[in-house]
């Protein structure tokens, strides 16, 4: 006999409490089904946390990718415009050449020989001579280069003693008479000796 307190005795019968092999079977399969639940939803969960780090792994990843796609195109916009410059700078470098090359071709830079006749004693002069009027007095079918560069002036390398007679020389040729003018004669200096020194 069970005793719960002074004056309720209690009996405890063992076979009424008596459980039936087909409740054993049963809380068993309960236990085992409940242990694979729990086993399953721990699966499930560590799964997710696998999928959540695959997914976090591969957002800081993305992340990186995205920074430096953003640091090469930065450093592709520097190289684009400082390849904008050098390319400004070389058309306004080109462009000044081209002038410059104009302004060369516009000039007449021939030297004609008046003729090959000299003496040891005479010295090279170079003189201009200018035909305003060439095409009008001289020739009617001449061509626009040549009257132009009549007009211009053309330059003699005349071989003589000195200035006037260098003058003497290209009037004998080129008269005054027939509209030639002398416009300068200067002395050309005599060329640098390329002997190498030892």
């Amino acid at each position: 006999m069970l005793w719960l307190g002074p004056r309720t005795p209690v009996s405890f019968d063992p076979q009424r409490f008596r459980m039936s092999p087909e409740l054993i079977v049963a809380i068993g399969l309960a236990i085992i089904a409940l242990g694979a639940g729990l086993i399953r939803a721990f699966q499930t969960v560590q799964e997710a946390r696998g999928r959540v780090d695959k997914l976090v792994k591969n957002r800081l990843s993305q992340l990186e990718r995205i920074r430096k796609a953003a640091r090469t195109s930065l450093q592709l916009k520097r190289s684009i415009k400082d390849a904008e410059k050098r390319r400004t700078a070389t058309e306004t470098e080109v462009e000044e050449a081209a002038a410059g090359l104009q302004t060369a071709s516009d000039v007449d830079h021939r030297l004609y020989v008046l003729d090959d006749r000299r003496t040891k004693a005479d010295q090279n002069w170079i003189a201009t001579v200018v035909h305003p009027s060439f095409d009008q007095s001289i020739s009617h079918n001449a061509l626009p280069a040549a009257i132009e560069s009549w007009r211009a002036g053309r330059r003699f390398l005349v071989f003589a003693l000195d200035g006037g007679k260098a003058r003497d020389k290209i009037t004998a040729r080129y008269p005054e008479r027939q509209g030639y003018q002398v416009a300068s004669i200067e002395l050309q200096p005599p060329p640098k000796s390329k002997t190498k020194m030892l």
